[in-house]
């Protein structure tokens, strides 16, 4: 395979379209997808089967994005050839969201990993409501009662944008090749985005489908919440490992942005970006600070509607990620207000703390 020009190029910039398949490479194509938030597409990928598709990720589920998908089912080269089976990234409303409308309506198999098949059932269940569960958290990171309330009606509801899936999702084995669209694909777990987000690498070497775990210009979630992962951003960066051996060769098929060549260097300006952002905190905790007080810090900009309630959760991921290294302290002030300091030396990793357990 020869190497491109110039290892940072984002080819087919110019031709991706929403609601339209871009080729990429013989039997494979990118369906970029409208999206409500201000980063307002996702990119699936259709793998040609011969007789029909196999489709990475679905779409959220929205008006829109049906009928996005209802223009590229009607139009080359869907049309005719109907999808076989449906693989899952993860579980987040914009890739699973519409698996289950599209294995309904062609009778096909949902594959994912039984980490995420795990999350996405526990969200989906109509007797909970996450947003609300977030509630104590966010009040004991210092956020104001009144945008708590603000923040329940604003925040997204993962039921309203996941159609149901099938009662039988099949469990992908993250430990053997898969065969999709006439290539070998080699799953690659990350963590840390979400619980066991799944990437493939064709063994060829030409291509990785790499779902959020790895994207161009901006940086995936990486938050703390309710129930899972109380320090998402030290697994993240340690999934990142696998990522930064991958030939600069290889194209990156991302969820969001444009395709480009170079993972390595991109891992590496993400892991520069995380320790950018740690060492800002750690100067802003001279003195004891909220997380809520922390945003300014981290963003550099006002955050508005759902963006605090994502801005909380990344947050409280690097102060505890500073506080699990033993670089910061806290403790809850007499309004049940928890406060982060530069921990007095000598300091040692503590023990996680219950009160850290969080969910993905």
């Amino acid at each position: 395979m020869e190497a491109p020009q110039t290892p940072r190029t984002r080819p087919h910039e110019a031709r991706i379209e929403t609601g339209r398949p871009c080729a990429i490479a013989d039997g494979l194509w990118l369906l970029r997808l409208p999206l409500p938030f201000a980063l307002n597409h996702i990119n699936v990928y259709l793998l040609d089967e011969g007789d029909g598709w196999t489709l990475v990720d679905c779409g959220i589920d929205t008006p829109d994005s049906r009928r996005a998908w209802e223009d590229a089912l009607a139009s080359p080269p869907l049309a005719g050839r109907p999808l076989r089976r449906i693989v899952v990234t993860h579980h987040h409303p914009d890739h699973v969201g519409l698996a289950g409308w599209l294995a309904a309506r062609f009778g096909i198999p949902v594959f994912m990993t039984a980490g995420e098949l795990a999350v996405s059932g526990r969200y989906a269940d109509a007797r909970r409501d996450v947003v609300a569960e977030r509630t104590p958290l966010w009040f004991e990171h210092g956020l104001p009662r009144e945008l708590a309330v603000e923040l329940l009606q604003r925040m997204p509801r993962y039921a309203l944008q996941v159609h149901a899936l099938p009662a039988q999702v099949a469990t992908l084995s993250t430990s053997a090749p898969l065969v999709l669209g006439g290539r070998r694909w080699r799953p690659i777990v990350g963590r840390g985005h979400s619980p066991e987000h799944l990437s493939l690498l064709a063994e060829s070497g030409e291509f990785m489908l790499g779902g959020d775990q790895v994207l161009p210009q901006i940086t995936p979630n990486i938050a703390v919440w309710p129930g899972g992962d109380a320090n998402p951003l030290r697994s993240y960066l340690d999934s990142l490992r696998d990522f930064a051996a991958i030939d600069a060769r290889t194209l990156l098929l991302p969820s969001h942005k444009q395709p480009i060549y170079g993972v390595a260097a991109r891992v590496a300006e993400l892991r520069a970006h995380h320790e950018s952002r740690l060492a800002a905190v750690l100067a802003a905790c001279s003195a004891p600070m909220t997380c809520y007080e922390m945003l300014p810090v981290l963003f550099g900009r006002p955050l508005r509607n759902e963006e605090i309630g994502f801005g909380l959760g990344e947050a409280i991921a690097h102060l505890n990620f500073l506080e699990a290294e033993g670089r910061l302290a806290s403790s809850l002030d007499a309004a049940g207000r928890r406060r982060f300091c530069i921990a007095t030396p000598p300091a040692t990793p503590p023990a996680t703390p219950e009160r850290q357990r969080r969910d993905p």
